[in-house]
């Protein structure tokens, strides 16, 4: 006799010991799995993220899914032989996690942000997180989930932080990131911006305000947004209005007359009220639109706070809701208003986080152009290069039907808005620097520069690219120096400088030397074109976008010349505020002004150089009011860091390959980049999964991942979202404590299909932590009643009885479907498979064959069967198996034994015959239920078994012994049909059980008369109800289906009832 387990299986005894061993053994790092020859150093690659959790965040059901789903994944892939990689790690959560600090501070001490102060604030919500931290990764832990934590991340830690500076800084050097004046979304409880897929819309009824507008009468939502009103749109060609586009009309208002312009655009909706709308572009994203197409301009009149701005008179300081209130009287009160409707439903925008109304207006932020080209991703912007991958099927989507709602959200995306007015997060790495005078008397707080470029060289007449070589003027570019002499006579100067190379000294002095001292900077030169300096300037013109960011061969780059020109730049705000200077140097640093001081691209100040559309000019005017520097560390005195921070999912959105080292070139990168797969829920698809697409293409020019698995919401159990206020959430940690981390993670993934919601409750956690007691007993009874050998485990087909090849053909069977369930991501089919497998191939039929048909090779079929199906069940069950598999004498961790390879062969002959066997079986059974035949009597039973009696004969033992009752068992080729005896058939099969001396058989005979009569009445009465097209529309459509169902249950038992009754006549 082996060793006796407990007869229950109590998750607690186990659980956190054996985490414990598997973080001990090193083998969730794939590198200590080559290293221990668990796996091959050639061996594939298997990489997945975790989708970091908040660290505000408690373990919920949604992380259970997450993990439940991945850690299937990853445990299969490393008993595969891969080299499987889980790499875990949190989130900052920017904006939760100050809202939550803030809300803390105030509760216990008073106090606010701004009263601490950024530092002492800051010092704060560190040390929360490193609190909040530690219990969300506890509670991962919790789940069995096997994350290699040597190389855990926090989105907001050091490494990271330095791959995010380096990201925005690449992405300012290539133009894909810009700072510019554009509509945003606003909270004004946030005080922050919120991007596209931040904002959340719920239904409002509220009312239709039709305005008298001049010549027109227009609908609004928002009467109050007329005081920013600049122009009145109408869809082209529209036959009411084609005569007024392009004209101007004053129109009355409550602050008085104002001009607007009528242009004709397609974003409006002729359906819409009269067909004409007003347009207020500081305060809606269509208005803006509309206003960038036809150049009108913008006027804002609400603020930050949500409040009316000093240009609205009377109005100003209202919200905006008490100024629409206000505003509709004095509209009412001068004949303004035509009507007011009510009823009139439209979607509010409302902030994610807090939920208050969203408001859009004109900011200057930071944004992440999405149509940028690029030519690393072969003159494709991002959004395109984005669409492109899953349009190719570079990335697949489970189910595949999301993939359709990634494109649509890409083909409509607009540039996505970075900047965040928080204190806490990545602090954008950027610092300005502003004109200030030191003296007194200087009041301007800019400094004008008027720019002159060099006379013609001798290299410019021979089409020549200079560079840093020191070509002198030539007799022409002498010529035009004297004339721009004559131009400058008059001007006034404080300062004069010039690049120090020969031609443009020649010029200053020639136009400048008498009256002012030149000073030359070699800041001012030219860019250095290193190996191609005087090669011809026409080819290297066409390739001159190359060298933006990349630098010449041995020379520079524009983004070089930029920086130096910056650098100069910063000491003249030093030293001459208020004041005029001359500027004579070259093409390079005159396009580096139009970037730094006009807002351009390096690709726009190239397309638009003077040169380009020979539109030269005697001398270009600059204002230098403020500078901007990018760059990891600020660039020297004067200069003041953005106190804005960086959107959330901007650095999560480099999740993939900022876990891997990025930018650095490290091994990781090389050997786990792109991932395989990303789990994660189909609402954050454009909120993350978008994001990541487009960060990894930018960055590596290369796919995040392959595949992306969508799993839907957990809801109650009648179908409801959990939530606090309700009471009708679940706590995974409570439920693990209770049945059993095991139990949890299988109530996720059985019944649970890829982005459909499914349902939970805590009796379908109580069910699986009964199935895992299930799975305990059975291994519990066959380590205790047989001698289970853990080498050795080939069988001898020769002494093989029919059950025992069919037990190992339907594993081998098991095996091949289990593998391609995970492999194709059917993981709720897999699970059902092996609890089938498990509760009735196993424990039902094989384990009670086993109780008396006594052979050599049981030992070696059940602890064969019972190592693979332990095998197999780990990723889905990864607890109890690994207890059971350690309780089986196994020294190595059932983590990385070998996935069961399909070697055991499935015969469909032996299959059919024992199938054959189990229905006959389950019929005496059915029958002796259906007759109400007491347990303890014994029965006799013949069969008329056909060309299946040699079959039937070799297999009697088998029919009288599993549960039948069958005493006495005639097994015959054919013979007349029995009166009084209960019968049924499986296929050409008939069984017959004789019920004379076991019921009254007219009696019997009477009930089940009686019983088809009732049913008769019950089916006709629910065919006139289906029958009723009033029904069939009105009722909800699960009450329909039920009724259906109902019906077709009723016909097949009034069907098995006149059967029944034919046979005991």
């Amino acid at each position: 006799m082996n060793k006796e387990l407990p007869k229950a299986y109590n998750p607690s005894d186990y659980e956190d010991g054996i985490y414990k061993k598997w973080e001990e053994s090193g083998f969730f790092n794939p590198d200590v799995c080559v290293a221990k020859k668990i796996c091959k150093q050639n061996a594939d690659a298997f990489t997945v993220v975790l989708p970091p959790p908040n660290i505000t965040d408690k373990l919920h059901l949604g992380h259970m899914v997450m993990v439940a789903i991945t850690d299937i994944l990853i445990r299969y892939r490393r008993m595969s032989g891969k080299r499987a990689l889980w790499i875990p790690g949190t989130d900052h959560a920017a904006i939760a996690t100050q809202n939550v600090v803030e809300k803390k501070l105030w509760q216990e001490k008073k106090q606010t942000r701004h009263g601490l102060g950024r530092k002492k604030f800051l010092a704060e919500v560190w040390k929360f997180v490193k609190e909040t931290q530690a219990t969300i990764i506890h509670q991962l832990k919790k789940t069995g989930a096997s994350l290699d934590w040597s190389r855990e991340a926090f989105t907001l830690d050091e490494a990271r932080q330095a791959a995010v500076k380096r990201m925005f800084i690449e992405m300012y050097n290539e133009g894909v990131i810009y700072r510019g004046y554009r509509v945003v979304n606003w909270c004004p409880r946030c005080q922050s911006t919120l991007a596209d897929d931040e904002v959340e819309y719920k239904k409002e009824i509220g009312k239709l305000y039709w305005l008298k507008y001049g010549p027109f009468v227009l609908a609004t939502s928002r009467p109050e947004t007329k005081l920013g009103d600049t122009a009145v749109a109408v869809y082209p060609g529209d036959e009411r209005y084609k005569d007024m586009v392009g004209k101007k009309y004053m129109i009355p208002g409550v602050l008085g007359e104002f001009e607007i312009t009528v242009v004709a655009d397609r974003a409006v909706d002729q359906k819409f009220g009269s067909g004409a709308i007003k347009v207020t572009p500081a305060h809606d994203f269509t208005d803006y639109e509309i206003a960038q197409r036809h150049h009108l301009p913008m006027k804002q009149i609400i603020n930050e706070e949500g409040k009316m701005m000093a240009n609205c008179g009377k109005y100003e300081g209202l919200t905006t809701a008490q100024a629409r209130e206000q505003i509709v009287k004095d509209m009412e009160a001068m004949a303004l208003i035509d009507h007011i409707e009510d009823g009139y439903e439209h979607n509010l925008a409302v902030c994610y986080r807090c939920a208050a109304a969203i408001e859009p207006l004109l900011s200057k932020q930071w944004f992440v152009s999405v149509d940028k080209k690029l030519k690393k991703l072969g003159d494709k912007s991002l959004k395109e290069k984005a669409i492109e991958v899953a349009k190719k099927g570079e990335i697949k989507f489970v189910p595949e039907r999301f993939s359709k709602r990634y494109l649509d959200w890409m083909e409509n995306l607009h540039d996505w808005c970075v900047s965040r007015q928080i204190w806490y997060g990545h602090r954008i790495p950027a610092y300005y620097k502003k004109v200030r005078s030191k003296k007194l008397e200087v009041r301007s707080d800019k400094v004008e520069i008027v720019y002159y470029v060099h006379g013609t060289t001798l290299d410019n007449e021979k089409v020549k690219a200079s560079g840093h070589y020191n070509v002198a003027l030539s007799e022409l570019g002498i010529k035009q120096s004297h004339e721009l002499k004559e131009i400058v006579k008059e001007e006034k100067f404080d300062a004069v400088f010039c690049s120090d190379l020969k031609r443009a000294v020649e010029t200053a002095t020639v136009a400048f030397g008498n009256k002012y001292e030149i000073i030359q900077d070699q800041r001012l030169r030219e860019c250095d074109y290193g190996d191609l300096t005087r090669s011809d300037n026409k080819k290297f013109e066409a390739q001159e976008k190359n060298f933006i960011t990349a630098p010449c061969p041995k020379g520079e780059s524009y983004r070089d010349v930029e920086k130096r020109v910056q650098e100069f730049l910063a000491e003249v705000m030093d030293k001459y505020a208020g004041q005029r200077i001359a500027l004579v140097a070259h093409k390079a640093p005159q396009l580096a002004l139009e970037v730094l001081l006009n807002n351009k691209t390096w690709e726009q100040a190239i397309d638009e150089d003077w040169r380009k559309k020979k539109a030269w000019q005697p001398g270009w005017k600059y204002k230098l009011e403020i500078l901007t520097f990018v760059g990891e560390e600020k660039p020297g005195d004067g200069w003041v860091q953005d106190s804005d921070v960086l959107d959330t999912w901007f650095s999560s959105g480099m999740w993939t390959f900022s876990t891997l080292g990025w930018p650095e070139k490290t091994n990781d990168l090389k050997n786990y980049h792109p991932t395989q797969v990303l789990e994660t829920g189909y609402e954050i698809i454009t909120l993350w999964v978008s994001r990541m697409i487009m960060m990894s293409l930018f960055a590596l020019n290369e796919i995040p991942f392959e595949s992306v698995y969508l799993h839907g919401m957990v809801l109650d159990a009648q179908g409801k979202k959990m939530s606090k206020s309700k009471g009708n959430g679940i706590d995974p940690l409570a439920m693990m404590q209770k049945y059993g981390t095991d139990a949890v993670r299988m109530s996720l993934i059985v019944g649970n299909t890829p982005g459909n919601d499914t349902r939970m409750s805590e009796q379908r956690i109580a069910d699986f932590r009964n199935f895992a007691n299930k799975l305990w007993n059975i291994a519990r009874y066959i380590i205790t009643n047989y001698e289970l050998r853990i080498t050795n485990l080939k069988t001898n087909k020769v002494g093989l009885t029919l059950a025992d090849k069919w037990i190992l053909g339907k594993t081998s069977s098991l095996i091949k479907d289990v593998t391609d369930d995970i492999e194709h991501f059917r993981f709720s089919q897999g699970g059902e498979r092996l609890r089938d497998f498990t509760w009735n191939d196993l424990a039902d039929w094989y384990l009670e064959v086993s109780k008396f048909e006594a052979t050599s090779e049981k030992n070696k079929i059940l602890n064969l069967v019972l190592e693979e199906l332990l095998k197999l069940w780990h990723p889905f069950m990864p607890f109890v198996t690994e207890t059971l598999w350690q309780e089986i004498g196994h020294k190595e961790f059932l983590m990385v034994e070998q996935w069961p390879k399909r070697g055991m062969t499935h015969n469909l002959e032996t299959a059919t015959k024992f199938n054959l066997i189990i229905d006959i079986i389950k019929i005496i059974r059915n029958l002796r239920s259906e007759y109400k035949i007491p347990t303890e009597q014994k029965v006799k039973a013949i069969i008329y078994a056909g060309k299946q009696v040699e079959l039937l004969q070799s297999q009697a033992e088998l029919i009288k012994n599993l549960r039948t009752g069958v005493g006495e068992l005639e097994i015959k080729p054919s013979g007349a049909k029995l009166k009084q005896a209960a019968w049924a058939a499986v296929g050409e099969i008939e069984i017959y059980i004789p019920l004379a001396g076991l019921i009254d058989v007219v009696k019997e005979r009477a009930r089940l008369e009686k019983r088809a009569r009732e049913l008769n009445q019950v089916i006709k009465s629910l065919e006139v109800k289906l029958d009723n097209e009033a029904f069939v529309k009105r009722a909800p459509k699960d009450i329909v289906e039920a009724e259906i169902k109902k019906l077709e249950n009723y016909r097949a038992e009034h069907k098995k009832l006149k059967e029944q009754t034919r046979h005991l006549k």
